[in-house]
């Protein structure tokens, strides 16, 4: 067991329709083969698994059981699962590590596998022209605004803010994001500069590999969880850009 995983902006949403299901299904599907194949090691979700993530006191989403019920198997495994938050996983308190045992990480992460550094993040905020979601970030994210949501705000109506927001956000995200690829490749030379060998990123929904064979290192966009079914694959020597198709990993 030494194959790392990494997938990015599942975004499962409220809605029961027929596609949510086969998207929702897809994901179930991939994560039994993780815990059927017996060479996975780890799973990292870079952020926006969820169209929206709150942790009231109380109070969790009901709309993923099952995905969650699937994550707590892989762990229960052996299988380490680990979540770098993204900009629609607004606020993760101690559900997802205490009760499912997930490895929570706020926004980015770094580690080492076989002598090889990995950074891996969401990436949002990443892009120049991203000002206003930068700005717009460190209102909503700060301790206060967390705090007034959760203790005035009750779950059912903080979820239909939520609903709301979320619709408006894939509006724009539809327009703007896929211009954003080489600048994000631009940010991961940054980081090999830094030394980094591999730097895994999200959120911008465009599957994308360079790999660069005189320095071995590679940066990876996982692409998206919602038409794509792409997904980055480390297998102890090469990290690689995979899709996930009926079943089958091509």
């Amino acid at each position: 067991m030494n194959n790392i995983y990494f997938i990015s902006d599942a975004h499962l949403s409220f809605d029961d329709n027929e596609w949510e299901k086969e998207k929702r299904q897809k994901l179930l599907d991939f994560l039994e083969y993780l815990a059927a194949d017996g060479k996975a090691s780890e799973l990292y979700i870079l952020g926006d698994l969820f169209d929206f993530w709150f942790e009231w006191y109380h109070v969790i989403p009901k709309y993923w059981f099952p995905v969650l019920y699937q994550f707590k198997r892989l762990i229960d495994s052996g299988i380490t699962i680990n979540f770098v938050t993204g900009n629609h996983d607004f606020y993760t308190g101690k559900y997802l590590e205490k009760e499912i045992g997930i490895r929570c990480f706020n926004e980015r992460h770094e580690f080492e596998r076989d002598s090889k550094r990995f950074f891996v993040a969401h990436g949002d905020g990443y892009a120049k022209e991203d000002r206003g979601y930068r700005l717009l970030k460190k209102v909503v994210r700060n301790r206060v605004s967390i705090f007034l949501y959760r203790t005035f705000i009750s779950p059912d109506l903080g979820m239909k803010i939520a609903r709301w927001a979320s619709s408006s956000s894939r509006r724009w995200a539809k327009i703007e994001k896929h211009t954003w690829a080489e600048e994000y490749y631009s940010f991961a030379r940054k980081k090999f500069n830094e030394g980094f060998d591999y730097v895994v990123l999200g959120h911008i929904h465009f599957p994308m590999i360079r790999a660069n064979e005189s320095s071995g290192k590679t940066y990876v966009n996982c692409g998206d969880w919602i038409s794509q079914f792409t997904y980055a694959q480390y297998d102890g020597s090469r990290l690689m850009l995979k899709q996930w198709s009926d079943g089958v990993m091509e």
